[in-house]
């Protein structure tokens, strides 16, 4: 995992970077704050990651790692876009429903990623810890998998990033 990628992969990951803001809502039991999704693919031969990910204020990005000078890219939305907003709050709601089911990492700690290409980690952050589960992605495109809803809003949310994306002047583009 390139270094770039890392930094923004931790901002993510941390509670800390939303618990001073105006509006946050904690969600679910466990009160969670943001959650996302992180997906390990195989770009010839080579793993590179991209992750999902989503707060209760509404923001939410999508990077990745790829071949710039600076191994990242992504995008960044929510607020204005309201079919992207409501997927994303979809996904948020569904990770507060599941933690129960996911693994546990005190607040602060190593997150694991996706151990192999197929894999995917799904997770949910609040104040006290990251909860996190790892599960191939062809088990999470089974609509009977308890964790199918958050994996499919994920997907929803990848797709209107590629159309709001498109939606700006190609000078703008990433």
């Amino acid at each position: 995992m390139n270094k770039a990628y890392e930094n923004m992969r931790a901002f993510w990951l941390d509670a800390k970077n939303v618990e001073n803001r105006k509006g946050v809502i904690e969600i679910g039991p466990e009160k969670i704050v943001a959650a996302g999704v992180e997906m390990a693919l195989d770009d010839a031969g080579t793993i590179k990651h991209l992750l999902i990910a989503t707060n209760s204020l509404g923001d939410s990005s999508l990077y990745f790692e790829n071949n710039s000078q600076s191994g990242l890219g992504g995008m960044i939305g929510g607020h204005g876009n309201e079919p992207l907003q409501e997927a994303a709050a979809h996904m948020l709601a569904y990770a507060g429903k599941l933690t129960g089911q996911m693994e546990k990492v005190p607040a602060h700690r190593p997150v694991p990623a996706p151990s192999r290409a197929g894999q995917v980690c799904l997770f949910a952050v609040s104040k006290e810890q990251v909860f996190y589960k790892e599960i191939p992605e062809q088990e999470l495109r089974n609509p009977e998998n308890t964790f199918y809803p958050m994996f499919a809003y994920s997907q929803q949310v990848i797709g209107l990033f590629k159309t709001q994306e498109m939606q700006r002047p190609p000078s703008a583009r990433a």
